[in-house]
């Protein structure tokens, strides 16, 4: 079943987007909101194809509870964590989407580099990034007392650290055995993934596992608890990218920001639009 599904990034988009209309900018300022853009709209992409393979094997189920895009706050520090899936026996599999549809490449020393045209650049190992998320929402759920108990005991969740990409891509691993990299898998390979890990469970770990088996509506209760706490982060972008000496015009009915323009033809029929300032859309209205 599905709690909550995936944010929307369109306002971050379209507010950005109106950056670049609205404001001059220096080269820069320009370069740097148009790669802002252009990660969105990728990260968006990994995002939605990890999310279409989870909901299409658990978003009708009544075993597994399914998290999109939660962000949560603890001791300073917060963790955006793209997609959670939490089980009756409460594994919880806290899931990294990552857009390497050109194709990815870990070093035989461990480290992760992406395909850029020809050739490959480095960047942060996602399952050092998923640990941290994993060990923030831990002490998180612990904080909280969010856990629920069984027969008087509080049931202790196992958490599993995944890395999706694009089916597409193409992973090309080291051949040393130094370090195990099996959790960067392929976002339609994940479903397999689970039910293998189940297989798994040795006959003296089978008790226990089935001592931690609760009813699903426990499990829904424990994510909607844990939903409860997310935090959206909304981001000035006028400030993040340093644009100063800025006039900011916003709908007087809809509340969106507006160009000078369109404000200053509102104030020049000030009879019509009654001296406020009206986006285009809502300035149909008056005709």
């Amino acid at each position: 079943m599905i709690i909550k599904d995936r944010d929307s990034r369109k306002r971050d988009i379209r507010e950005l987007k109106k950056l670049l209309s609205f404001y001059n900018l220096s080269p820069k300022q320009r370069f740097l909101i148009e790669r802002e853009i252009y990660a969105i709209k990728r990260g968006e992409s990994g995002e939605e194809d990890s999310a279409y393979y989870i909901n299409f094997y658990y978003g009708d189920s009544k075993n597994w509870a399914v998290i999109h895009d939660l962000r949560i706050e603890f001791n300073g520090k917060a963790a955006q964590i793209d997609h959670i899936l939490i089980n009756r026996f409460f594994d919880i599999y806290v899931l990294e989407s990552k857009n390497y549809r050109y194709g990815l490449r870990i070093t035989e020393s461990g480290e992760f580099e992406v395909k850029y045209k020809n050739y490959y650049i480095g960047i942060p190992s996602p399952i050092e990034q998923n640990k941290r998320h994993i060990e923030l929402l831990s002490k998180f759920i612990k904080a909280q007392n969010l856990l629920p108990k069984r027969v008087g005991i509080k049931i202790q969740p196992r958490f599993f650290n995944y890395i999706l990409v694009s089916p597409k891509a193409i992973i090309r691993r080291p051949k040393s055995k130094k370090f195990d990299f099996s959790n960067v898998i392929k976002a339609d390979m994940l479903a397999t993934i689970i039910e293998k890990n189940t297989e798994e469970i040795n006959t003296l770990d089978t008790f226990k596992y089935v001592f931690k088996m609760s009813s699903f509506s426990i499990v829904e209760e424990f994510a909607k608890k844990l939903v409860a706490y997310h935090k959206p982060i909304t981001i000035d972008w006028i400030k993040r990218f340093g644009i100063k000496d800025v006039k900011r015009y916003f709908c007087f009915k809809c509340g969106a920001m507006i160009s000078e323009n369109e404000a200053k033809f509102c104030w020049n029929n000030k009879k019509k639009f009654k001296g406020k300032a009206f986006c285009f859309k809502c300035q149909k209205e008056f005709y």
